[in-house]
């Protein structure tokens, strides 16, 4: 099923702005309402759906960011040969291959596509996607690659792919203002990782990479509160202590600390640390 183009239905370009957007559909819903097309109601009628489907979509940020990736995903496709021939020409040409690992995580075969990156990476010690598709199709396949790993669990892979797709969003723009939902996904990542670490080594690793990452006081907080919580599990007393009284420092009504405060004596606001 094709796609609909919502911007020629509003007659706006691409990166029009919110602004521009509503005015289009004030303009345009005014124009073709039924109510002001007598003799031509039922035209109308199909026009003013169209307008206001394409509104309701480009309205809200979210489903304009998955809407915007769907077009561009649906454009590499469109340049792809049909499936059965971008199959059969894959196994001896990389590039139809890297098409096909998108179209696979496209088309919702996530592990598919991870499974024929893995053994392309595996041959390819330098493989990477820029060498054989364009930029926009390069971003989508590594960002959809990083959701799949995500996903499935592999979250150091996730993570490496997340933060290539953000070091590239800093140098050039293209997710535009999805970027700042990446970064919220890496976030998560780290924090998984840290709730998973074996070591307070690694739980120390993750913490520095997440505050790095421009949060507010409150995400901080919560932030120490779980990595005091991954330290005591992983034995790391002195450290679970400093990083829970950091978490009061920072926020001193932090909730959900009951029972890490308890295993470790501490009372919010009592005790004081450096963060």
């Amino acid at each position: 099923m094709s796609i609909p183009d919502h911007y020629l239905t509003l007659e706006i370009e691409i990166d029009a702005s919110d602004e521009e957007i509503r005015q289009a559909f004030r303009r345009l819903a005014k124009k073709f309402h039924p109510d002001k097309n007598p003799g031509g109601e039922k035209a109308a009628e199909q026009r003013f759906k169209k307008i206001l489907a394409a509104y309701e979509v480009l309205s809200n940020q979210k489903s304009r960011d998955i809407y915007d990736r769907m077009v561009r995903a649906s454009s590499a496709i469109a340049r792809s040969n049909h499936e059965d021939d971008l199959r059969r020409k894959a196994k001896n040409d990389i590039a139809c291959l890297c098409r096909l690992i998108l179209f696979e995580l496209l088309n919702q075969n996530a592990q598919s596509a991870l499974e024929m990156y893995e053994e392309l990476i595996s041959e390819e010690q330098h493989f990477s996607f820029d060498l054989y598709m364009s930029d926009g199709d390069t971003r989508d396949c590594e960002f959809l690659l990083a959701e799949a790993y995500h996903q499935s669990g592999k979250l150091s892979k996730a993570a490496r792919l997340y933060e290539k797709v953000l070091k590239r969003e800093r140098e050039k723009a293209y997710f535009r203002r999805f970027a700042q939902e990446i970064r919220l996904m890496l976030r998560d990542v780290y924090l998984q990782c840290i709730a998973k670490a074996d070591c307070s080594e690694e739980v120390l690793a993750n913490m520095e990479k997440i505050l790095a990452m421009d949060l507010s006081k409150r995400e901080f907080a919560w932030i120490y509160k779980k990595a005091a919580e991954a330290y005591y599990r992983t034995n790391d007393i002195d450290k679970a202590a400093k990083a829970l009284k950091c978490a009061f420092e920072i926020n001193p009504r932090l909730t959900g600390a009951k029972k890490i405060s308890k295993k470790l004596g501490i009372i919010k606001g009592v005790a004081k640390a450096r963060c």
